[in-house]
């Protein structure tokens, strides 16, 4: 997109789609203007010794102690330095850098990951956003810090039209250029007994090298992985489940199954396993439709976390 001979702007593919899709789902409004940049507000630093850097977004005291065992975790597998975010929204019409803002609430947050890295000696940095959109905050914060991975919350599902989650996590799983985990958790927040469904695809991959770091919530963990195949196909090829077994044997201190299972509906199967065994949690790769065919046709992640009472941890690579 160019003005006279001077590039304005760059128009992606992704782009094309989502707007397609807000049209064909009804939603006729004008795609929204680009925000103004963030605005730090508040920032502190831990020795930057990682191998790597885990972002979490903050936004609910009631999620933030889970949200931050579960990255403590990683990190503390991958050898990550981890950056905590809280974003506090203005109005369009406000300028980020000269509007004055409440912190209290936000510090409060900040403060229990800093205390919760050093029982841990973990580092952790943290930084507070005066920003127009959440969205846009935790992908400049992405950029400038050179995040390798994005844990954040997730509702499990949207009634907002032409997004197959929500506006803040279709964009940041469109475009951040990172692995993203999105984890819905329950009231329970019990990690004991682990579901993980089989595709074979890159996500499916990420979400079973990430599990071991995962699954040191639970002392006594049990994980059970499961493929669903179609009920037509006579000699089921159990390889990658094999493979997959054998990989998280040498690395889970816990019990390790895998069983195939035959099925019409992929998500109705998962949740049979989920509610047979009595799971704590469903760890699933993202889908690897286009964001259109999972706005027309479903979202299998979507539909799983909207149906079950687990925690489901969803992962993109």
């Amino acid at each position: 997109m160019t003005e006279g001979r001077k590039l304005a702007g760059i128009i992606t593919r992704s782009d094309i789609i989502r707007v397609e899709a807000e049209r064909l789902s009804g939603n006729t409004q004008q795609v929204e203007r680009k925000s103004a940049p963030a605005y730090v507000i508040y920032q502190t630093h831990a020795p930057a010794t990682g191998k790597g850097r885990l972002l979490v977004p903050l936004s609910h005291p009631q999620t933030a102690e889970t949200l931050l065992e579960m990255a403590d975790a990683i990190a503390k597998d991958r050898n990550y330095e981890i950056e905590c975010l809280q974003v506090i929204l203005i109005p369009p019409s406000r300028i980020p850098s000269q509007t004055p803002v409440e912190t209290a609430k936000s510090l409060r947050l900040l403060q229990q990951a800093i205390r919760l890295g050093e029982e841990l000696r973990i580092p952790v940095h943290t930084q507070i956003r005066v920003a127009h959109n959440v969205a846009g905050a935790i992908l400049e914060t992405v950029k400038e810090r050179h995040i390798d991975l994005v844990l954040m919350g997730w509702k499990g599902s949207t009634a907002t039209p032409g997004r197959v989650f929500s506006r803040v996590v279709d964009t940041v799983i469109r475009q951040a250029p990172c692995d993203v985990v999105l984890a819905k958790l329950n009231d329970k927040r019990v990690f004991n007994r682990w579901l993980l469904p089989m595709a074979g695809g890159p996500n499916s991959k990420q979400a079973i090298k990430l599990l071991p770091a995962l699954a040191s919530l639970s002392t006594s963990p049990q994980i059970k992985l499961c493929q669903v195949f179609q009920s037509s196909e006579s000699i089921p090829d159990t390889t990658l489940l094999e493979k997959s077994v054998r990989f998280l044997k040498r690395r889970v201190r816990g019990k390790v199954v895998a069983t195939p299972v035959k099925a019409d509906s992929v998500p109705e199967a998962v949740l049979e396993c989920a509610e047979q065994d009595n799971s704590d949690v469903i760890v699933l790769g993202a889908s690897r439709e286009s964001l259109l065919q999972q706005v027309m046709q479903g979202n299998i992640p979507e539909n799983i976390s909207r149906k079950s009472n687990c925690t489901v941890i969803m992962v993109k690579t």
